[in-house]
């Protein structure tokens, strides 16, 4: 039987964007996580920290079980409306990390998206 809880993160492979949508319009976040948790891992998932009050925090949330010997490398992406922040807070089971957050003007979203379905599609 599995349990649900925090995923180790790699901190260096952690990125995140604030994509903003318009003038006076708040944009979003998009945030890049990757770690390598224990076997067998799966359903990996980027949770919004409700109770965080200093910007926002991501919680690398996943399943695991049954325990097995070895790592299962996986990567996670997720968006989250709000204000911008310089920064945010990457939660895993191995610590909280800050990463930069970059920013995409509201004049190039759309080579923004298409760089980022580009790099899918390879």
């Amino acid at each position: 039987m599995g349990f649900y809880g925090k995923q180790p993160v790699t901190k260096e492979k952690c990125s995140a964007v604030y994509v903003w949508t318009g003038l006076r319009t708040p944009g979003f976040f998009s945030v890049y996580v990757e770690g390598d948790a224990q076997n067998y891992s799966y359903g990996f998932d980027l949770v919004r920290d409700s109770h965080f009050v200093g910007g926002l925090k991501i919680n690398a949330m996943g399943w695991t079980g049954p325990i097995g010997e070895g790592k299962t490398p996986y990567k996670v992406h997720g968006t989250f409306e709000g204000q911008y922040r310089s920064e945010i807070v990457i939660s895993g089971s191995n610590g909280n990390f800050t990463i930069p957050v970059k920013e995409i003007p509201h004049d190039e979203v759309e080579d923004y998206v298409k760089s980022k379905n580009a790099a899918l599609q390879s």
